[in-house]
């Protein structure tokens, strides 16, 4: 089933509007599962509306409306206390923060603590581009994966996002998780009825599993999988990076404080993030820059495929075509999540998500 992206995003504001959220944050929040769909990341779009935030916030796990403080800050940084907030406001004011910094500075990082759930990273590093800038982000989150040789959950999936502006080439935006695969992909796959692929996950034991179920017992696995033969100490490395930069320079939770997975009973507030802007012309003239760019990346894309494989990709290019494709036919939905919205509306007395005719 197919529906607008616009009004995909006004059943999300009205989602959030109906329980207590402020207008102007409901309206980030939807901005941002909707481009998580829009681009093709179904497990981090609408999927994620009822649980991660409206029955959340209904239970007094999340705050509506939150208070932000400013902890510290200098010409060139931020550290703001989200008041256990959406992740995806208090994220958004702290990137916009970083941008305006580095349009005075040059370059600008900005960290927030006492979050939750922001969406896809990549929607925040995506801010820098319009200033050309580069846009970097990434956060911690809850414990679902193992370190490598390890069987108890040390890390949560902890992408890292960077979006750096082209000339005539789409921008390059990477946005990749720490882990092999993330959690929700392991909830796509369950409600699919699919087999994980080899490296996904393990079960309680360690020991790989292709068990999509395995999400409510098992683990994740570093990027890179099983044990250090394919680097999956390097993807261990890269997750503890992100736990540092984020939970250990915010003063949030870190460590064995995270090790609590997502739960109806699991704290609220424990999720701390980390933002960077750089712009471009305080180290090279931007347009030899995006010239530059333009042909790193059309060199890639030029070279030889495999044999079944008709075109190479850079960063960011399948997503930005479907975001092309998504915004004129509408994005696709399945019926799971489909039913879910329509049973949430039904629920808060609200319009449900108007289809696509046909």
């Amino acid at each position: 089933m197919r529906v607008h992206d616009y009004a995909l995003a006004a059943f999300v504001e009205r989602a959030l509007t109906t329980v207590g959220v402020d207008a102007a944050q409901a309206h980030i929040v939807g901005d941002v599962l909707v481009a998580a769909d829009r681009r093709g990341i179904e497990s981090h779009g609408v999927a994620r509306l009822r649980w991660f935030y409206v029955d959340r916030i209904r239970t007094g796990r999340i705050v509506a409306n939150p208070h932000y403080d400013v902890v510290r800050e200098t010409p060139a940084s931020l550290l703001l206390d989200a008041g256990n907030g959406l992740g995806h406001p208090a994220s958004h004011h702290a990137m916009q923060r970083a941008i305006e910094k580095a349009r005075e500075n040059g370059v600008a990082f900005a960290a927030v603590r006492n979050s939750n759930h922001y969406g896809i990273a990549g929607y925040y590093a995506m801010m820098a581009l319009p200033h050309d800038m580069i846009g970097i982000c990434t956060t911690d989150s809850a414990h679902f994966a193992v370190p490598t040789f390890g069987r108890d959950k040390m890390q949560g999936t902890n992408p890292f996002a960077f979006a750096i502006p082209a000339g005539e080439e789409p921008a390059f935006v990477l946005d990749f998780a720490t882990t092999t695969v993330t959690y929700g992909k392991l909830e796509v796959y369950e409600r699919k009825g699919l087999r994980l692929k080899p490296g996904w996950a393990v079960d309680a034991d360690g020991t790989p599993t292709d068990d999509p179920a395995v999400r409510h017992s098992g683990s994740l696995l570093p990027l890179g999988g099983f044990g250090t033969d394919n680097g999956g100490h390097k993807g261990y490395g890269m997750g503890a990076l992100a736990e540092i930069l984020t939970g250990v320079l915010a003063g949030g939770w870190f460590g064995t404080m995270l090790s609590t997975g997502e739960s109806d009973t699991s704290p609220s507030g424990i999720t701390s993030h980390f933002f960077g802007a750089i712009r471009i012309d305080a180290l090279r003239d931007l347009a030899e820059f995006k010239r530059d760019i333009d042909h790193e990346l059309r060199a890639f894309k030029a070279s030889a495929p495999v044999p079944g494989h008709d075109r190479i990709y850079v960063a960011g290019e399948i997503e930005h075509e479907n975001e092309i494709a998504f915004r004129r036919d509408g994005i696709p939905l399945i019926g799971p999540v489909i039913d879910d919205l329509d049973a949430l509306a039904d629920e808060l007395g609200i319009g449900r998500v108007r289809r696509i005719a046909g």
